[in-house]
């Protein structure tokens, strides 16, 4: 059997295209892209796309398009294109063991106060510090999809009480309790760690902000690891400079790549790790896309398929 013709779009197409070589041999034909450059003037029309959403939205636009496979589990850029005609799915189910490790890694850092014990150790004094714990803490993870039930289930393995935040409420697995935007005060008022998992849509703009900032306790540590537009940034190095929150861990930040004069940079207690928290690695992604290959040409649903209407 022959593939659709297969374009891909990504700064390690390349990759990408030896992985899908190697299993599917001559049966599929595969042109690449690493640049934006490269993808506007490379695209030749094929139905198929593997790529980047910031890549494929330059060239969305073409009729021709049946399947885009994004390798993001975010799609805001084609979201936001005029096009809807074709079947857009991302990336779910792999990113899960990714940013389950980064939250527990940089929480557990908060609590083991893993920095201070190597400012003591630089400046040569013995300091004994009383580390805090993670168990019978509570995490409000923003967002139940596949990501936030993974990191719901890995923290709920170390005593965390984990409660979730969506869109209608409804109880999710490895959550205790689950909120909806209605109760999202009262969600806020019970989080030790609260942690941003949420896509980028005009509901979830800067719902973190100066007036439900001051209903989280003050000893509380937040984590976005979802998108930038979730937070108020000048609300958020605000409560920090003013010690209202414990501290903050951004992962995403409205403005990508931050400007060197960006006044995140300097708020204490504060992190920033540039878009790290999960990659997309090809022989992750790979193995899905191959999965869904073998749907769309058996004209079957997709795996991680995208509405449009909601914007994920």
């Amino acid at each position: 059997m022959k593939y659709p013709p297969i374009f891909v779009t990504s700064p390690d197409s390349e990759e990408y295209s030896g992985l899908i070589k190697a299993e599917l041999g001559s049966l599929a034909e595969i042109s690449v892209a690493s640049t934006l450059e490269e993808t506007r003037n490379g695209y030749g029309q094929q139905p198929i796309i593997l790529g980047r959403p910031d890549y494929v939205s330059e060239v969305i636009n073409s009729t021709t398009v049946r399947w885009v496979q994004s390798t993001w589990a975010g799609v805001t850029p084609l979201i936001k294109m005029p096009n809807t005609s074709y079947a857009l799915t991302s990336v779910k189910g792999i990113f899960g063991p990714q940013m389950s490790e980064y939250v527990i890694g940089h929480i557990l850092a908060h609590e083991l106060k893993i920095e201070e014990r190597q400012s003591f150790q630089k400046n040569r004094k013995w300091r004994p510090l009383t580390s805090g714990q993670m168990s019978q803490k509570t995490a409000g993870i923003m967002g139940t999809g596949s990501i936030g039930s993974a990191v719901a289930e890995a923290m709920s393995k170390l005593g965390v009480k984990t409660i979730g935040l969506n869109n209608s409420g409804q109880l999710t697995p490895h959550f205790s309790k689950v909120f909806s935007q209605s109760s999202f005060v009262k969600f806020l008022e019970q989080v030790d760690y609260l942690i941003g998992i949420l896509p980028d849509l005009p509901s979830t703009t800067d719902l973190i902000n100066t007036v439900t900032l001051k209903r989280m306790k003050k000893t509380a540590l937040i984590i976005n690891v979802g998108r930038g537009n979730l937070i108020d940034e000048n609300a958020l190095s605000e409560a920090l400079i003013s010690n209202n929150l414990a501290g903050a861990i951004l992962d995403v930040t409205k403005k990508e790549p931050l400007d060197t004069s960006d006044r995140l940079w300097g708020v204490p207690n504060l992190k920033l790790t540039a878009h790290t928290a999960a990659e997309s690695r090809p022989k992750d992604i790979v193995g899905l896309f191959l999965k869904n290959l073998n749907h769309f040409v058996k004209d079957e649903t997709l795996e991680g398929l995208v509405d449009f209407k909601k914007g994920y």
